[in-house]
């Protein structure tokens, strides 16, 4: 693939402060061949520089560990100069390129300008998976993948994802592979489709044969159709044709095996619990539940689970790995719509998925449990 030239990053943070960062892996791609791949271990930013119980549950990497090392601003000329001039890619891009910026706004030096491009998001929009989690995506792609949180290893397979998916899509270059998939204003249409194509359809829209619009990329819950059919409802049917699955279904499916959700009756009663009263919107894929059992679970701590952010939106929960309170550190319309609320002044709280389970209690899947749950918990 003459032309596929990319730099794959990923980094590990020591805390909940995304400067923190104690790890940095890099996998060079040049012309579709890997030609470079490196990783170094780092002590945090001063400020920043403590290891917190479980960032160090996900990665390992110990203060002690790194205790040798050399700073973040004292090992980063290596990575600058490895990734070179080329476009960066990391898997939510939003998370790995606001960390660097806020590690080299604390260690006093000038953060790189890279143009990032997220295979997150790419992953979303070529694939139809259950979870878009890195190693979700390697699995499905036929990608060996088995260190996740290692830097190192996150970085290649990261490289790995964009690689199989430019093969998948017939392009040779990044900037090639990033429009097939634009759909914004001011940026280039994908190009037509053969009847019988797949395009995705906006949910809530009017008209669910229009492609996705403006302002990042579509989040999980969509609905999809092909071209000359009449697109599914929501409950399951073709305008005019019958049901496609049996009413005493358990968990209905769209057409692609997608979950068909059912807003729950609230019935959560305690109003000391930390969600009571909240309109709840979920954004990413959650690693401990399904958005279905969220849905039930805040129901039963009296919150309301809502499909999209709107101005009675009261809280943002983020999954897919993103951990941090920052709204435009992740990369989907729900989050990106979620900040330019608060930037007007609506009162928005920003849960990872860390913070969130620790609201709901010891047993995520307990909605008695998480009704009993006690009080707030800061974003982590």
């Amino acid at each position: 693939m003459a032309g596929l030239s990319f730099a794959a990053i990923d980094v590990e943070t020591a805390n909940s402060a995304r400067g923190s960062i104690c790890a940095v892996g890099v996998t060079v791609v040049e012309n579709g061949e890997w030609t470079a791949g490196r990783s170094w271990l780092c002590r945090p930013p001063a400020g920043v520089d403590f290891f917190n119980w479980h960032n160090i549950r996900v990665h390992g990497i110990t203060a002690a560990r790194v205790a040798d090392e050399p700073v973040f601003a004292d090992q980063w000329p290596e990575v600058a100069r490895l990734v070179g001039n080329l476009p960066v890619v990391a898997h939510n891009a939003g998370f790995d390129s606001g960390a660097i910026r806020e590690a080299c706004g604390r260690s006093g030096i000038e953060a790189p300008e890279w143009a990032f491009s997220c295979s997150l998001a790419l992953s979303r929009r070529h694939l139809e998976l259950d979870s878009y989690r890195l190693p979700n995506v390697a699995a499905a792609l036929g990608i060996d993948f088995t260190d996740h949180h290692d830097a190192g290893a996150d970085a290649a397979a990261a490289a790995g994802i964009v690689v199989a998916l430019a093969a998948r899509a017939g392009v040779d270059s990044l900037a090639d592979l990033e429009r097939m998939v634009a759909g914004t204003a001011g940026r280039a249409r994908r190009p037509a489709r053969a009847a019988g194509s797949i395009q995705r359809a906006v949910p809530g829209d009017s008209d669910p044969s229009r492609t996705v619009r403006a302002a990042g990329t579509p989040d999980r819950g969509e609905t999809w159709t092909r071209r000359g059919e009449a697109p599914m409802s929501r409950t399951g049917h073709q305008p005019g044709g019958s049901e496609r699955r049996s009413a005493d279904t358990a968990q209905r499916r769209s057409w692609f095996g997608r979950e068909e959700l059912v807003i729950p009756e609230v019935t959560g009663t305690d109003p000391t619990h930390p969600l009571f009263g909240d309109i709840v919107v979920f954004t990413g894929d959650l690693a401990a539940l399904t958005r279905q059992q969220a849905w039930d679970a805040i129901a039963a701590c009296g919150a309301t689970p809502a499909r999209n952010v709107t101005k009675r939106t009261t809280r943002l929960v983020i999954g897919d790995g993103f951990r941090g309170a920052d709204p435009t550190a992740f990369t989907t319309t729900k989050a990106l719509r979620v900040a330019e609320l608060r930037a007007r002044g609506q009162r928005i709280e920003v849960m990872d998925e860390r913070t969130f389970i620790a609201c709901l209690g010891a047993n995520p899947g307990s909605p008695e449990r998480a009704e009993a749950s006690p009080g707030h918990v800061d974003a982590v």
